[in-house]
């Protein structure tokens, strides 16, 4: 059985690859879990959590801070979108609404919530590259506690 934060990022992945407002913006094979080392933005990645316990009387659960990121750059800019800030503020909003409160499937596990924290959008150091990070939190039912 896998872990809860491994469930949700394989089917949040594969909700924002086949989001059709999202992969407008950026095509479904530019969504990773992790991308190659040599890959050019616009891209999304799906691939940084961090769990806490949430264990209640009889159910055994998990709380689940995904954080999505994402990379732009002025060298492939969106139509109409205005610079590579615009285009990463763009693609969150997107992000955000693929899976703000969408009920996803876990294998093996119950989702209980997901909730979009909010996102920060800035320059990477490079002054360049625009980086979008976007928070949500889950809580994710595992099983009956023992």
């Amino acid at each position: 059985m896998a872990a809860p934060a491994h469930e949700l990022v394989g089917v949040a992945t594969a909700r924002l690859r086949s989001y059709t407002a999202l992969t407008s913006l950026v095509p479904a094979s530019n969504i990773f879990y992790r991308p190659p080392a040599s890959y050019s933005p616009p891209y999304v990645t799906v691939d940084d959590v961090s769990t806490r316990r949430v264990d209640m009387q009889c159910v055994s659960g998990t709380i689940v801070d995904l954080t999505i990121h994402v990379w732009t750059d002025e060298s492939n800019p969106l139509p109409n979108t205005g610079g590579a800030l615009q285009d990463a503020r763009a693609i969150a909003y997107e992000i955000a609404n693929a899976l703000h409160d969408y009920p996803l499937a876990l294998p093996s596990k119950r989702l209980v919530t997901l909730e979009h924290r909010g996102e920060r959008v800035f320059y990477d150091a490079d002054g360049v590259t625009g980086h979008a990070v976007i928070d949500f939190e889950a809580v994710i039912e595992s099983s009956a506690a023992l």
